[in-house]
């Protein structure tokens, strides 16, 4: 589409890669478009990308730290009590919100695209620029409304919650906590914060990531629920994730060429490590698996032991090239990691750790590419019968089928057509 060369600041939550990668290919089909991207992050263990993608960053203090991120990210996994605090003191949140003022005052943007940036979700308000967040579909209140966000893994605890409780009660729960004051404990300070700029309080998430705009990088297809039930102002683009420049290690292929079912494992950026630990050791058990693993951010490839002709383990590898080699995904069912086994045309075995992931995952297995194992009943039995199960014939149909589905889709330029038309109508 035509523009007016549009000035965009890009923000994201660069310790979360699905979130960061996501920002980061909206942003670089942005700047091919003629528009002027620049990138603004407080700290993130995967900004070195953005340098490499040829766009221009700047760093903000204060840092979101990576322990006050693990953090967050047990909290979002409901792996911590609920109503915990957010780790990030009221002080903190004000200081990195004057810090993107600041930045903001200087770049002059026409519009912001905050991600998951929460501090974002203070300043931007303040300064009345137009946001867009690009968020799962889960947190479309439409999502909701309709009751099909199921209860966490992580909080049936017992066995009254797992077994007992039929799950649309369950959803009837967490449709009544979820647009009322499930987040209000743990944003005290944000609020405290908020209050500071002269805003009003935010007491859940679907508020707390809400955009003027708000993109759902996701299809119908995928997440179950229909276009024309989407929340006013939330809009499907199509998947969005990360396709990286990197090639394909040796040892990769070495494994997957070996005779036997070729299996590709990552549980992503926010997986728990004692489970990627037990699942490695229950494939590498089987005779004729071949094991490629991708451990990210979540522990050190060694732990996993040494690499063998059928088991190879790094921290990050092109996801997208990998999953076209192997026969199956065993993956935590986030969204980029979801869509990029859709992309490639892989049946899925799912392990979700929040809500959003379970709901990935149950979006392609009824569409027959995929099973979803619950969080509390992996074991060696159920790993193995699922990943016996998904190598079938009728999975991999299903997953191709998928597959023309999506590629027939552009996620990033969809995306860019609704952030420019955005600030272009309203300039009008």
């Amino acid at each position: 589409m035509k523009n007016s060369k549009l000035r965009w600041a890009f923000f994201s939550y660069g310790h979360n890669l699905g979130d960061f990668t996501r920002a980061l290919e909206t942003a670089k089909g942005m700047m091919d478009t003629g528009s002027q991207v620049k990138f603004f992050n407080h700290g993130g263990v995967h900004n070195n990308l953005i340098a490499e993608a040829g766009i221009d960053d700047e760093n903000l203090s204060p840092e979101l730290t990576w322990e006050q991120h693990q953090i967050i990210m047990d909290i979002n996994r409901y792996k911590v009590k609920v109503g915990t605090p957010l780790p990030v003191s009221a002080a903190q949140w004000i200081a990195m919100a004057e810090a993107d003022l600041e930045a903001l005052d200087e770049y002059q943007p026409d519009g912001v695209y905050a991600g998951l940036n929460l501090s974002c979700m203070i300043s931007v308000p303040y300064a009345r620029l137009p946001m867009v967040t690009q968020v799962p579909t889960v947190n479309c209140p439409a999502f909701i409304h309709k009751e099909m966000y199921n209860m966490p893994n992580t909080m049936e605890n017992s066995f009254l919650m797992r077994h007992i409780i039929p799950d649309f009660i369950k959803r009837k729960i967490m449709k009544r906590v979820l647009l009322k004051d499930s987040a209000k404990a743990s944003l005290t300070s944000f609020n405290e914060a908020r209050k500071h700029f002269g805003l009003k309080p935010i007491y859940n998430i679907v508020d707390l990531v809400r955009g003027d705009i708000t993109l759902l990088p996701d299809l119908p297809i995928l997440s179950g629920l229909a276009e024309e039930d989407l929340t006013d102002g939330y809009h499907y683009t199509g998947p969005i994730f990360a396709m990286i420049n990197k090639a394909v290690p040796k040892e990769v292929k070495a494994v997957f060429n070996q005779p036997g079912l070729n299996i590709f494992c990552s549980l992503g950026s926010s997986g728990f490590p004692e489970t990627l630990k037990l699942i490695i050791e229950v494939l590498k058990k089987e005779k004729g698996f071949n094991i490629v693993c991708s451990t990210t951010t979540i522990l050190d490839p060694e732990e996993l032991g040494p690499n063998t002709d059928h088991f190879f383990a790094t921290r990050f590898l092109p996801a997208h090239l990998v999953n076209e080699m192997a026969d199956i995904a065993l993956t935590h069912g986030g969204q980029g990691t979801i869509q990029t086994a859709v992309w490639s045309g892989t049946p899925v075995v799912g392990i979700g750790f929040q809500a959003e992931q379970q709901a990935n995952i149950d979006g392609i297995a009824k569409a027959g590419m995929a099973i979803r194992i619950p969080i509390y009943s992996v074991s060696q039995r159920t790993i193995i019968n699922a990943v016996r199960k998904v190598s079938g014939k009728q999975y991999r149909e299903n997953a191709k089928k998928l597959q023309s589905q999506v590629r027939a889709v552009d996620g990033v330029k969809k995306s860019i057509e609704l952030m420019n038309n955005y600030i272009l109508t309203n300039k009008a």
